[in-house]
């Protein structure tokens, strides 16, 4: 396939150059998708649309990570952080879109277990969801979800807490980047034995956050109803 110069050079500069050129908009839109999850949790009365809307929510939240992480908007090692995930065993049935809705038999539910994994699993499994369902506490609250991907279905139905979807999309919408460290690795070697060097990539970065800013404190507060807001 051809490509047309002309119309390349017609482009955007930061098109060309970056895939996100201003992540602030990102984080804003990654900040609301926060607020609509946290608004349906303390929702009295939820219509058809307000499923809707947090399904958008935590899909697009997730999805704006995932992007940001690809394009270098935050620092690298944010999304290898690691978590003890709870789950349900898979029976080894088969799972397809008929017959999903019917967890209790694709999945062990009378046995909790305990899985190792990283923060880039957890949004993997809301940007690819297969199973996706609501969990609601004593209150009536939404609480989390179960979920799995069209992968991990055959395995597990694992249960993203509230609490750690919360601390995920907040952590990354409401700092900035103001140090990064970024460098070539060394690939191979040419014919006269010279380094021969691959991509640059960011190594390291500092994450600042607004002062007083304590992610602990804040999801604590949010599940008792007390919302966190942003200095716009």
């Amino acid at each position: 396939m051809a490509v047309n110069l002309w119309v390349l050079d017609r482009l955007p500069l930061a098109t060309i150059i970056e895939m996100i050129n201003e992540s602030y908009y990102w984080k804003k839109e990654l900040y609301d998708s926060y607020l609509i999850i946290y608004n349906f949790r303390y929702l009295k009365r939820k219509h058809p649309n307000s499923y809707v809307k947090v399904e958008k929510a935590l899909m697009i939240g997730a999805y704006i990570i995932r992007k940001l992480n690809e394009a270098s908007k935050i620092p690298p090692e944010f999304l290898n952080r690691k978590i003890a995930l709870e789950l349900f065993k898979s029976h080894n049935t088969i799972v397809d879109v008929m017959n999903s809705h019917h967890i209790d038999r694709h999945y062990d539910l009378k046995s909790i277990l305990k899985e190792e994994k990283d923060w880039r699993f957890v949004i993997n499994q809301l940007v690819h969801s297969f199973i996706t369902i609501n969990f609601y506490d004593e209150k009536d609250h939404f609480d989390g979800v179960l979920i799995n991907s069209d992968k991990s279905k055959k395995k597990s139905l694992y249960y993203l807490r509230l609490e750690l979807i919360f601390t995920i999309f907040l952590t990354v919408s409401e700092g900035d980047i103001t140090k990064v460290h970024s460098c070539r690795d060394v690939i191979g070697k040419n014919k006269k034995n010279k380094p021969i060097y691959g991509e640059m990539k960011l190594k390291e970065a500092k994450y600042t956050y607004p002062d007083g800013f304590n992610i602990n404190q804040i999801v604590s507060e949010l599940l008792i109803g007390k919302v966190y807001k942003r200095i716009q």
